[in-house]
């Protein structure tokens, strides 16, 4: 897997775009001997995207976050990234990271996943003896499944815990409506809901249907049935959708959901207006 190329820093700080993702697919396949699930999924980066400055420093890990809510320590993906590089690469010196969160977070849209990644990649850009490929993709699944994605962008198919990636030809331009009601669902708690025959095991498509298929013939998720039984605000949002007529899906384990095309949306749900972003594109802050 080749991590996206970034542009050349013209200093010490490298501002980079962390963008979401929206998952068009997603299946369990069954329960794994290691205890996570595998997954079939295909992954479609957005132009909505958080905006990193990354820049070197001394020593240590600062980061600042615009949003007040979310830690700036060891508990940010960001934070633990930046310390995950510096520690394979104790000679780089320190780094200072300025965080614009836009993507909201428990929405399953991949925001700190993909700050993460960003961090990795402004790390690889501003390092004089970057690690190799191989081993920056290493460090982003040691982070969580979702990261390593994040390192190519566009549209991916992916199985095993979702980090066996296979890069696609970027989808056909499409705007998307992400919406996000007034609610949070906790990855691990969805999984923990489904049901025996929601778990598996089933057999994976592959990626010469995912390739071949329309957009609108991709939408399916095997987390729906759980995350509404969990939170009935996606419930109520996937049926107020449902009722508009438009192809529409919940991303990844919720709580966000999605609709091919613009929509307003009802009383209580934000809406971001964004499109399908393509590989060339991962790094462009806006």
């Amino acid at each position: 897997m080749k991590p996206a190329e970034v542009p050349p820093p013209s200093s010490n700080s490298l501002v980079v775009a962390a963008p979401a993702k929206i998952n068009l697919y997603l299946d369990v396949l069954g329960r794994r001997a290691d205890g996570f699930h595998e997954l079939e999924t295909v992954f479609q980066t957005l132009e909505l995207a958080d905006t990193l400055t990354v820049t070197r420093c001394a020593a240590g890990v600062t980061l600042r976050c615009s949003d007040a809510r979310l830690p700036c320590d060891a508990g940010n993906l960001a934070y633990q990234a930046a310390a995950a590089y510096l520690a394979l690469r104790p000679d780089f010196g320190g780094l200072q990271i300025d965080l614009e969160k836009l993507i909201p977070h428990g929405a399953g849209l991949g925001g700190g996943s993909s700050d993460a990644a960003a961090v990795l990649r402004a790390c690889r850009a501003l390092d004089p003896e970057p690690l190799p490929a191989a081993q920056l993709a290493e460090v982003a699944l040691a982070l969580g499944s979702d990261v390593p994605v994040f390192l190519i962008g566009g549209t991916a198919y992916a199985t095993g815990r979702g980090e066996v990636l296979t890069a696609m030809a970027d989808r056909p331009a499409q705007v998307v409506t992400v919406l996000m009601p007034d609610a949070h669902l906790p990855t691990p708690s969805v999984f923990k809901a489904l049901t025996d025959s929601e778990r598996g095991p089933r057999s994976a498509h592959g990626a010469g249907w995912a390739a071949a298929a329309a957009d609108h013939e991709l939408l399916a998720n095997r987390l729906t049935a759980p995350a509404c039984r969990l939170c009935p605000p996606v419930a109520d949002l996937l049926a107020w959708l449902a009722s508009q007529g438009l192809p529409h899906l919940m991303s990844g384990s919720g709580a966000a959901c999605f609709v091919l095309g613009t929509l307003a949306p009802p009383s209580g749900v934000r809406a971001f207006v964004t499109a399908f972003r393509p590989r060339g594109r991962l790094d462009a802050p806006g």
